[in-house]
């Protein structure tokens, strides 16, 4: 048997084995995927199939009696074909009768941490610093974005449509790379490749490459606007971009992506600040270098920095 064929096997095995399965069987899956590429798009093809034959109707069958001389092989050769074909017939009808049950689970993120997720349908999702999604073993074509940012690169699929939900708002997947950040009550999304639809089924709205919208987790207060597509999801370079925010809100950032501890003093946390910083994530080159843009003086003590109003610095 090639490798191909020893992978699509793998692949129909785990199918069957996650209709039900614990923990621990889950690690092993995900460790199996991130393995090699292949495993995923092996995964996928499964599963994809597993949902056409989910929607087929099949006549219903009357048991006969079998003769002892009934050659069963020649009624039915596809059925002993080997382990192989009986490993398909199961992934493909077992889990259309017995439809396997939500099971969400949460991945996060520590302050200055980053994790790349590979899911069971091909989609990748790198996750900055201080990020919280909930994912379902069930459905990988879900996910909830609870707070953080994230860069989701999604395996398109027009019969089973990827959905990103994030407070009252849902994303739809039109076959897309995109960003989305929630802070709180806030959320922004861009989209770098593709197209995505905010809020199908209301006041739907389809985002395409270089589209960036900001709106409340609600729903609300949506502001649409255009970005340069390349410099979408810029964080992972180091590269960070503000227009107009508080210097308070850029400091929360700053303190999620990079775990760094800093205090603004004064009414320096109202200050509006624009501009795009490259940040190299060694705190003692970074604040001084933000304290030189914002006009500030800095001072550490410790793991915290302290910055006020002013001009200068000291140690």
């Amino acid at each position: 048997m090639n490798a191909d064929a020893d992978v699509i096997d793998q692949a129909i095995c785990w199918h069957i084995r996650l209709a039900d399965a614990p923990d621990t069987d889950w690690a092993d899956f995900v460790a199996w995927l991130e393995a090699d590429p292949a495993h995923a798009e092996a995964y996928g093809t499964i599963a994809a199939q597993d949902r056409l034959i989910d929607r087929e109707r099949f006549p219903q069958f009357v048991s006969e009696p079998v003769a002892a001389n009934d050659n069963v092989r020649a009624r039915w050769p596809w059925l002993v074909g080997g382990t192989a074909a009986a490993a398909v017939v199961a992934a493909l009808f077992v889990p259309a009768i017995i439809a396997p049950r939500s099971s969400p689970y949460e991945v996060a993120t520590r302050a200055g941490e980053r994790r790349t997720v590979a899911l069971g349908d091909g989609t990748r999702i790198e996750m900055s610093g201080g990020t919280t999604l909930t994912l379902d073993r069930a459905d990988p074509r879900v996910a909830s974005l609870d707070g953080g940012e994230a860069m989701f690169h999604v395996r398109h699929d027009d019969g089973h449509p990827f959905v990103m939900t994030a407070g009252s708002v849902t994303i739809r997947d039109l076959g897309t790379v995109f960003n989305i950040a929630r802070d709180g009550q806030n959320l922004s999304v861009a989209v770098s490749e593709g197209s995505i639809m905010f809020q199908p089924g209301r006041d739907a709205l389809t985002l395409k490459a270089g589209d960036i919208l900001s709106a409340h987790s609600d729903g609300s207060r949506v502001a649409r606007s255009r970005i340069d597509p390349g410099s979408i999801g810029s964080w992972r370079s180091g590269m960070l971009s503000f227009d107009g925010q508080r210097l308070g809100d850029v400091v929360a950032t700053i303190e999620r992506q990079y775990g760094f501890r800093i205090s603004l003093a004064g009414a320096l946390p109202d200050r509006p600040f624009t501009g795009m910083v490259r940040f190299t994530g060694a705190a003692d080159k970074d604040v001084p270098h933000l304290a030189v843009l914002i006009g500030a003086t800095w001072r550490r003590d410790g793991e915290q920095w302290m910055l006020s109003e002013g001009v200068g610095a000291s140690r």
